[in-house]
């Protein structure tokens, strides 16, 4: 048997073939699409607390009562859980920026929320609705009002982020479930 592997001998075409194959790339995973909802596990309800209510005990809370019980929901929010088969994986999902980190109009640091206003005007969206992103290549976005594509691997990693808003004396906490390492934003075409 070794006299036969011994006696195997690689013409000049084989070997130029086996490195070819040795030196081709491994394909690039697929980039998923994803929408917002796929980032929510199907049976987590933060306000729970609340629907086990009748209206009539609802109607009944004692305001010390209710404001606890909205600083739990808010805690739930704010810890929301993630959906881990998108820990490592490339993906393409819309929303709208929220600037973190700008130099000379060029955003490297940036928050992706699902609607705009999101973080700003309101109470922002629960954790798991907000991605931490951190652009590879810093960009310049023409209209904050318009949507964008964003592109890159996804990483469940809990984060909070100082928002200052103009006008505001406190920078708000904005907590993540998610982050994102940007290779690409580019205006949202459906």
């Amino acid at each position: 048997m070794i006299s036969n592997i011994a006696a195997l001998k690689f013409s000049p075409t084989m070997f130029g073939c086996l490195l070819l194959v040795l030196a081709m790339p491994l394909r690039a995973a697929e980039t998923q699409t994803i929408m917002w909802d796929d980032l929510v596990p199907p049976d987590w309800n933060p306000e729970k607390i609340f629907q086990d209510l009748s209206d009539e005990e609802y109607s009944a809370l004692p305001e010390e009562t209710y404001q606890a019980m909205l600083k739990q929901v808010q805690a739930e929010l704010d810890t929301a859980p993630v959906v881990d088969k998108f820990d490592g994986v490339d993906v393409k999902i819309p929303g709208f920026v929220v600037p973190l980190e700008i130099n000379n109009a060029s955003i490297s640091e940036f928050l992706l929320v699902p609607y705009y206003g999101a973080c700003t005007h309101t109470p922002p969206p629960p954790a798991n609705q907000i991605i931490l992103s951190k652009a590879k290549h810093p960009f310049t976005i023409d209209d904050i009002y318009q949507p964008v594509w964003i592109t890159g691997k996804m990483k469940t990693s809990r984060n909070t982020s100082k928002l200052n808003e103009a006008g505001v004396a406190q920078a708000a906490d904005v907590y993540t479930s998610y982050s994102m390492d940007v290779e690409k934003v580019e205006p949202y075409i459906q």
